[in-house]
């Protein structure tokens, strides 16, 4: 499991770093941000993946249905 700072990271790499509390702000409130953000940029990666995954797949059984039916 990741810790806090490992998802901060991710994000961070990703571009949607969640910025640091100031001096005075309590810690578990950026750590409930980093968790929400971290929730939501793999709900989107995954989201992604799975409409990659179904556009290869629709794409190659249109491929070979052109080439079922030029071999006609």
């Amino acid at each position: 499991m990741l810790t806090i700072a490992q998802k901060a990271q991710i994000l961070s790499k990703a571009g949607l770093g969640v910025a640091l509390p100031q001096e005075n702000a309590p810690l578990d409130e950026w750590e409930r941000r980093v968790e929400v953000g971290y929730v939501a940029y793999t709900a989107a990666r995954a989201a992604r993946s799975l409409r990659e995954a179904e556009n290869a797949r629709q794409t190659e059984m249109l491929r070979r249905m052109a080439w079922s039916n030029a071999a006609l």
